[in-house]
């Protein structure tokens, strides 16, 4: 089962009066449990993907970026839209995407987040300047933490 076919699932668990979907295949099972709040809000899908027979992993999924822009500074951010790991460059031996300093378009790919095994390519929502890059190489980014301050142009 693929990303796309999680993020269906969701969609249809959110509109519908089914509180529980469990899919197993190729040995990975999928379960997706909508869980009411206190507060008068809608319900929360959350998913719950293990490997038989004992590993879990718990995500959340966005298909874009977020982009947080502090207006006085015209500095923003972009954040990982997934759980991962952040990689810097397209494989061990190559370069980074980008460097502090560099002047970055938008669409340019910044860094890879790594997800179930799917490598998704972050790329820029905008031009500008990286200022700093808030993780290290390899290490877990959780679903909107900050990745790239950017000064936008």
């Amino acid at each position: 089962m693929d990303l796309k076919d999680i993020l269906k699932l969701i969609d249809r668990l959110e509109t519908s009066s089914v509180t529980h979907v469990s899919v197993e295949e190729e040995g990975k099972k999928v379960i997706i449990e909508k869980q009411a709040e206190v507060v008068q809000s809608a319900p929360v899908p959350t998913i719950t993907q293990y490997e038989v027979p004992q590993q879990v992993v718990t995500t959340n999924v966005q298909e874009t970026a977020i982009l947080e822009v502090e207006e006085e500074a015209n500095i923003a951010y972009i954040t990982s839209p997934i759980v991962g790991t952040f990689y810097e460059s397209p494989s061990p031996t190559a370069g980074p995407f980008v460097k502090i300093g560099d002047s970055i378009d938008k669409g340019q790919v910044l860094c890879i987040v790594e997800a179930m095994k799917l490598m998704n390519e972050i790329e820029s929502d905008f031009s500008g300047e990286i200022v700093e890059i808030m993780v290290n190489n390899e290490e877990m980014v959780e679903f909107g933490q900050k990745l790239f301050k950017v000064r936008v142009k």
